[in-house]
């Protein structure tokens, strides 16, 4: 496998500043937007740029590889972050990102998802309204925890300014000036910013102090969260035994990268003649013994895995139409603005439908009965707060 890399090396190294130089565009630039404006902006305009200066570049650069790995992408997964194109994107952002995250995020994805993330490393959730948000706001800092300010509106508490500047003052202990008083700063405090407002105009300046990244729920995204929701109510077990094998498999990555640097590091610091060094040659044979097994693990996960989809994909006519649903559902909005239904409203409704549609042994039965309960329960439901001269029109749309 290495001698095969070995050829293609060359011909990356080549390209490599011009693909650093898109990378950091895209972390700089394409947050704010959607997957089709990004791949655009990236595709097109930095890579025409990067050519006319003459630098050497890949064509159709996949960011996605290139700035993360597959270990890093299981975790995220694990965590609660969404498996499609536009997430795995956005968690590139958040981590990749030299300046602290604001995130549109009307349906709360984003929130879960950092919860999850930093629950375990004693997570503070605060408001820019609370009474005690300073006294929070410095905690956190001088212990080096992390913080989410939620539901922000289109302006920041001026005092936030040095924070998000990451104006340090190095000196014995590192601090930063809070207006009027200076507060210990620990390197491990992390910030992250929440909106619930779907289309928010910031200013300039804000946009240069912080990454703003679009959370915005997508249809496939959407898709993927409401088939692991719907197995999780019909076939428990399934997500039970689906859950335990990602976690197998991001450990087995891992554990195969970290073989790899740790014997990529001992190989470039040798000294003298690689057959003398008898613990390098012990850790060689060591490692190989590692992969062969951890390889093996893969295969069979992966073979399981195959199992595992093929019966999970019997309910994606499930979360296709529930996506639809609340995509329609959100979309009454344009029609007037009174028209908003949560992401958690329609969530609950939609566990209401599963359990309440009627049982069938045959699982297409069983899916068909779910699909028409959901469709009525959401039409009933919605039907409720519309304006009588736009039932009938919603009546069409369903």
């Amino acid at each position: 496998r290495w001698t095969v890399q070995l050829g293609e090396f060359a011909d990356t190294i080549k390209r490599l500043v011009g693909d650093v130089a898109l990378a950091c565009s895209f972390i700089s630039y394409c947050g704010p937007y959607n997957q089709e404006f990004r791949t655009l902006l990236l595709n097109t305009y930095f890579y025409n740029d990067c050519n006319e200066r003459g630098v050497p570049v890949t064509k159709d650069l996949d960011v996605v590889p290139f700035l993360t790995t597959e270990a890093e992408m299981g975790e995220w997964s694990l965590e609660g972050l969404p498996s499609d194109g536009l997430s795995v994107q956005n968690g590139i952002l958040v981590t990749r990102s030299s300046r602290w995250p604001l995130l549109i995020d009307p349906q709360g994805q984003a929130h879960s998802w950092i919860s999850s993330r930093e629950g375990a490393n004693g997570l503070k959730v605060t408001q820019l309204s609370e009474k005690m948000f300073r006294n929070t706001l410095e905690e956190c800092m001088a212990f080096g925890k992390p913080l989410l300010i939620e539901n922000i509106a289109e302006e920041l508490d001026p005092v936030l300014d040095p924070v998000l500047l990451k104006s340090i003052i190095w000196g014995r202990s590192p601090k930063i000036q809070l207006s009027d008083k200076e507060c210990d700063y620990n390197e491990n405090f992390s910030l992250a910013i929440t909106t619930k407002l779907p289309n928010p105009l910031y200013t300039p300046e804000l946009s240069a102090k912080v990454t703003i990244i679009d959370f915005t729920v997508t249809m496939g995204g959407l898709e993927d969260q409401l088939l692991g929701s719907v197995i999780s109510v019909e076939k428990p077990e399934l997500e039970e035994q689906r859950a335990k094998l990602l976690a197998d498999v991001n450990a087995n990555k891992k554990t195969m990268k970290e073989l790899q640097d740790d014997l990529l590091f001992r190989l470039a610091n040798a000294s003298g003649s690689l057959l003398d060094d008898s613990e390098l040659i012990g850790v060689l044979s060591e490692s190989k013994k590692t992969a062969v097994i951890v390889e093996e693990n893969l295969k069979n996960a992966a073979e399981t895995e195959i199992r595992i989809t093929e019966t999970r994909e019997e309910y994606r006519p499930v979360a296709i139409r529930g996506s639809v649903l609340y995509f329609l559902v959100s979309s009454m909005t344009e029609v007037d603005n009174m028209y908003n239904v949560a992401l958690s409203q329609f969530m609950e409704l939609f566990f209401v439908s599963c359990d309440r549609a009627e049982k069938a042994p045959l699982a297409k039965k069983r899916i068909n009965n779910i699909i028409e309960y959901l469709t009525y329960c959401v039409y009933a439901y919605v039907q409720r707060g519309l304006f009588t001269a736009h039932k009938l029109m919603f009546a069409f749309l369903t």
